[in-house]
């Protein structure tokens, strides 16, 4: 697996391996505002339980406002695991043993699954969102705003339809304005464009570009 941190149209990296892992990093550490990161991970180990296999060893990462780190290899490799213990180590409490440090601060993080969650399968589009105490925190132009960012129309979020029912574009467009909703400071996405046409693919690298423009890691 290869992990790279950078900007969206940037990048000077010194290299590193650890492992079976190729890292390209940012010769730079913290660079935010008084001089602390947005999330910050520190001697991580993850260390699969049931056959001792590590997957990352002594992994180092620093994200600062605006940057933006691409996680590429095999299927297999760890990625998802990686994303699902930076989001929330208890996820990954079940098959893997982790030693590290992970510092967020005051940072929401928002967390995009490579599938959509089976309990989330079988809820309207509408149950998908009245569920969360933000969602009526929006006013109907709040929903309209963010509806329009993303090609709908606010009528989309009233939907009668399981969410199983949707295009996989619509999933994740879903997904992603449930997470926006939550006002998150840093989004881990786990491959959003798996499986979408091209053109869609297009669409949500365009909102992944805007997200980011807005302040958003």
């Amino acid at each position: 697996m290869r992990i790279e941190q950078g900007y969206f149209f940037a990048g000077l990296f010194c290299v590193r391996r650890a492992g079976s892992f190729c890292v390209k990093k940012q010769k730079r550490g913290c660079r935010s505002k008084g001089g602390f990161c947005m999330m910050q991970i520190k001697k991580l180990t993850l260390t699969h339980k049931k056959d001792l296999r590590v997957i990352l060893e002594d992994f180092q990462l620093v994200l600062n406002d605006g940057d933006k780190a691409v996680i590429i290899g095999e299927e297999g490799n760890g990625k998802s695991t990686l994303l699902k213990w930076m989001y929330d180590p208890a996820l990954t409490e079940d098959y893997i043993e982790s030693t590290g440090e992970r510092i967020i601060g005051k940072e929401r993080l928002g967390y995009l699954p490579q599938e959509l969650p089976e309990a989330e399968k079988t809820k309207t589009v509408y149950e998908y969102f009245y569920e969360k105490e933000k969602f009526w925190d929006q006013t109907p132009k709040d929903l309209a705003v963010l509806a329009r960012k993303f090609g709908l129309t606010e009528e989309f979020f009233y939907r009668d339809q399981q969410m199983s029912e949707l295009s996989g574009g619509e999933k994740v467009k879903a997904q992603m304005m449930r997470l926006l909703m939550e006002d998150v400071t840093v989004l881990l996405l786990d491959e959003p464009s798996m499986g979408l046409a091209p053109i869609i693919v297009n669409q949500i690298y365009d909102l992944i570009r805007q997200i980011r423009d807005s302040g958003i890691t």
